[in-house]
């Protein structure tokens, strides 16, 4: 999975270089909100993400960026995981697609975006290695206009988590051998901003 997004890293690096001849919009992105994870279904206001995204066309981007969760149950003693995952996505500018800046005079956005990755579930209360599980992400990201180098966003994305082993408390499944990967899905809500840089700034996105 390492070799793939290195890969995948490579090949939109030199794709980017060719394009930026045509258009020079480069964002970083921060956001803060909600992890809700899977069995057993624990919600925590402790998302946290960055990331960095260059447009190559009016319509399409590429994303590089991190994001890190931690799920805590509150039993005594305590179970939970630290959660981190790093993912390459494609970005669509859905609001130029379907004319939602046109309706909003400009003051509103969406982005779609998807991609793979790699993450770790660390288990608090277990001494063995974090579980080391490929990703997938989708997510829609509304834009909110503040200036020409700042946006207010709210993005709402379904991680799906291949190849994990025990469950967001840090337990193995009840009634699972230890060695029986399944799928585990985390949805991240949060609310963040994006600063964007380049000669171009914003007008990608919004022009």
């Amino acid at each position: 999975m390492k070799k793939i997004i290195l890969l995948v890293l490579f090949l939109s690096l030199c794709f980017s270089t060719n394009a930026q001849k045509k258009l020079d919009q480069y964002s970083l992105e921060a956001g803060y909100g909600l992890g809700i994870s899977g069995a057993p279904g624990i919600t925590e206001v402790s998302h946290f993400e960055v990331g960095f995204r260059y447009m190559v066309d009016e319509y399409w981007g590429i994303k590089f960026d991190f994001g890190a969760d931690k799920f805590r149950t509150g039993n005594n003693p305590e179970l939970g995981t630290d959660y981190k995952r790093y993912s390459v996505q494609g970005v669509y500018n859905l609001g130029r697609a379907i004319a939602i800046t046109d309706y909003a005079n400009g003051y509103i956005n969406m982005l779609a975006h998807g991609g793979i990755g790699y993450s770790s579930l660390k288990s608090i209360n277990s001494d063995s290695d974090a579980d080391k599980i490929g990703n997938v992400i989708l997510g829609v990201t509304p834009q909110f206009y503040i200036s020409d180098s700042f946006a207010l966003t709210l993005d709402t994305s379904l991680i799906l988590n291949f190849s994990q082993h025990y469950d967001f408390d840090g337990t193995y499944p009840e009634g699972r051998p230890t060695n029986n990967a399944f799928t585990g899905t985390i949805v991240n809500v949060s609310l963040g901003v994006t600063y964007y840089f380049g000669k171009n700034k914003n007008g990608t996105d919004w022009n």
